[in-house]
């Protein structure tokens, strides 16, 4: 099975703007496209995804998309709440997260947040 290219064709086609969804009025999503960052803010999410698998499976899938970023000269950062927990792309820095994730695109770069944030999702 081939996987997908549209969440990287997305990314990479957003050049400039912002996007902020709402959820009965309250903040939920912003995202924030400048050249070559793209910002994900997740504020709140009003639903429970169920079987969902782990932070690490997840990380372990982002691979391909983290290299297709880092290939095109484009860094996604994945706040949550305002501060940023996972970075992609070109400026990730993974230190530690290499050994997990196996990949040398993808920065965690607060784990208690990222852990909140997989709990949310």
């Amino acid at each position: 099975m081939k996987k997908s290219q549209l969440p990287a064709n997305f990314l990479l086609s957003l050049t400039n703007g912002k996007l902020n969804v709402k959820c009965n009025n309250q903040p939920s999503i912003n995202f924030i496209s400048k050249d070559n960052i793209r910002v994900i803010d997740i504020i709140d999410i009003p639903i429970k995804v169920s079987g969902k698998p782990g932070v690490i499976k997840q990380l372990s899938e982002a691979k391909v998309l983290a290299k297709k970023l880092k290939t095109e000269g484009v860094t996604l950062e994945i706040k949550f709440k305002g501060e940023t927990v996972l970075k992609l792309g070109k400026d990730a820095n993974p230190k530690l997260a290499k050994i997990v994730t196996l990949s040398s695109d993808i920065e965690i770069t607060d784990l208690k947040k990222l852990k909140k944030l997989s709990e949310v999702l």
